[in-house]
């Protein structure tokens, strides 16, 4: 019997999942919880072999409460739906030690097969998940090619800057930088204003400019 706990707001969207899990025969729901302290007392308490979390809350809050439940037993595997994906947070999330990732829109019985493959210790990603990881890993490669065309020309970024910079170039706000990276946006401000100093410009878009020749340039090294 697969037991399975949901992190999760009371609502339509767990009902439905509750339902889901009931009405497999090898499976057995054991609650939905949302605080961290209820969740960590639950996973103690009820043992679960899948804990799936519904992602609502702050990513920062998600990854250390799945290492929290990764250090009560490591047997213990994390399914995380997700209603959009993000890169960075997969990425971090892999880290911390997930499973699995499910998009909420996608059908449920894929979702039933993703518990029982994660319960027999596979990992399982969906298509669209890997497609995005995969582009993920080849902006990175570009973003050190990037790096080293910078200080070819003698621009040395810290490799926060070369983050930030890199998003900046990918055309994204302050705001989502700082959500990007669980920084605080003046963080991120103070850092914007370092780049522009070491780059020798004073506006965002000359700094989109900038990174996208030299990206170019490096992009015509290659034939």
């Amino acid at each position: 019997m697969i037991k399975v706990l949901l992190v999760d707001r009371e609502g339509i969207s767990s009902e439905g999942l509750r339902l889901i899990i009931e009405r497999e025969r090898e499976m057995k729901w054991v609650g939905t919880y949302f605080q961290k302290e209820e969740v960590i007392h639950a996973v103690q308490e009820k043992q679960p072999d899948i804990v799936v979390f519904h992602i609502h809350q702050s990513h920062h809050t998600v990854i250390e409460l799945t290492k929290e439940i990764k250090s009560i037993s490591k047997q213990i595997k994390i399914i995380y739906i997700l209603s959009f994906i993000e890169p960075t947070f997969i990425t971090n999330s892999i880290k911390a030690g997930v499973e699995g990732y499910f998009l909420s829109h996608s059908d449920h019985t894929n979702f039933v097969s993703m518990i029982k493959n994660i319960y027999h210790n596979h990992y399982v990603i969906t298509e669209d998940i890997a497609v995005t990881i995969l582009q993920q890993f080849q902006k990175g490669d570009e973003k050190q090619r990037l790096h080293a065309k910078l200080l070819e020309k003698e621009i040395d970024l810290t490799w926060r800057e070369l983050d930030i910079a890199f998003l900046i170039y990918q055309r994204k706000k302050n705001k989502e930088i700082a959500q990007s990276l669980h920084l605080k946006e003046k963080t991120v401000r103070d850092y914007v204003s370092i780049i522009y100093k070491k780059l020798g410009v004073n506006k965002r878009l000359l700094v989109i400019n900038l990174l996208e020749k030299l990206i170019a340039e490096e992009s015509g090294d290659n034939f």
